[in-house]
């Protein structure tokens, strides 16, 4: 593979991992902000709701986390064609 391929594909990736760790961050201060806020609530009356608590909070987190989905996939198309895709294919 030559050098100008992967050093693309490199770029690439770790553009890809730095847009999936921001995400990551928003999606767990939206979180936080959904139940301080009040537009989220935790019921803890029952031991079954305290035990559902940490899974009900993980589901809250990956749907956040899966509304940057598409920005995500957006701003990598937008980076491969600065990129060009003719570099990166053909590997």
């Amino acid at each position: 593979m030559p050098q100008a391929k992967l050093d693309a594909w490199i770029s690439l990736y770790a553009a890809v991992g730095l847009l999936v760790a921001l995400c990551a961050i928003i999606a767990v201060i939206k979180t936080v902000h959904d139940y301080r806020s009040g537009s989220r609530t935790l019921s803890t009356t029952t031991v079954m709701d305290k035990v559902l608590a940490a899974p009900r909070v993980w589901v809250r987190w990956q749907l956040n986390y899966l509304l940057g989905v598409p920005a995500i996939l957006a701003i990598a198309m937008l980076y491969a064609n600065y990129l060009g895709f003719a570099t990166l294919v053909d590997v």
